[in-house]
């Protein structure tokens, strides 16, 4: 495979993987104001990549390997928070969820009398959202790409780390009017061109080997 027939390949799997037909419309916009027990948690957000994961009952293990590989290779400065359902059985499991959290990883509860999370955020059972440093929903992984063993989260949260996906952010360092990232090659409207140096693996979706 050549190169630039491995960056659209790279850029068509993350593009996949991100563009859900309930979300699709939420991507560069900031989050809806959400709260849980009268707090705001993305609050203070601004300035560093934030990670939302949506989970219940069961924590994947491999969340606190990825949190420690993506450390070492200099992506840091990145919150993560973890927000339980809120069905019966899913908070009945919550201590379950927060024994199983990294320590420095908030675990939220909903409750029954507020706003269901999940649903303003337009999200899912195990979705992953990425929001960028200016708090705006750069990307959405979606089950079956939000495994942790496929590369689809990290790679999203380490191109959100490093680039402007949305463009306009004054808190990226080459900030530009142009959208930078993999937007050409399935979420919006760059050439493929601006998916050089995005760092992807191919394998996994599309048909590509």
């Amino acid at each position: 495979m050549g190169p630039l027939l491995l960056v659209l390949a790279s850029c068509l799997g993350l593009a996949m993987a991100s563009e859900g037909a309930t979300n699709g419309s939420r991507l560069c916009h900031e989050a809806p104001a959400w709260w849980i027990n009268g707090s705001s948690p993305m609050e203070g957000a601004v300035g560093q990549v934030t990670v939302v994961a949506l989970l219940k009952c069961a924590l994947p293990h491999s969340l606190g390997a990825l949190r420690e590989r993506l450390g070492q290779q200099g992506v840091s400065n990145v919150r993560y928070m973890i927000i339980n359902e809120q069905a019966p059985l899913s908070r009945a499991m919550f201590g379950e969820l927060q024994r199983h959290a990294p320590s420095d990883v908030p675990v939220l509860q909903q409750q029954p009398h507020e706003p269901d999370v999940w649903q303003l955020l337009g999200g899912d059972k195990d979705d992953f959202l990425v929001y960028d440093r200016c708090g705006r929903l750069a990307f959405h992984i979606q089950l079956p790409y939000s495994f942790l063993h496929l590369p689809y989260v990290e790679s999203a949260i380490r191109f959100t780390h490093r680039k402007d996906f949305c463009g306009n952010c004054s808190l990226y360092p080459n900030s530009t009017q142009e959208v930078w990232g993999c937007r050409g090659c399935g979420l919006g409207s760059a050439s493929p061109a601006s998916c050089r140096d995005h760092d992807v693996p191919a394998k996994g979706l599309g048909g590509w080997p």
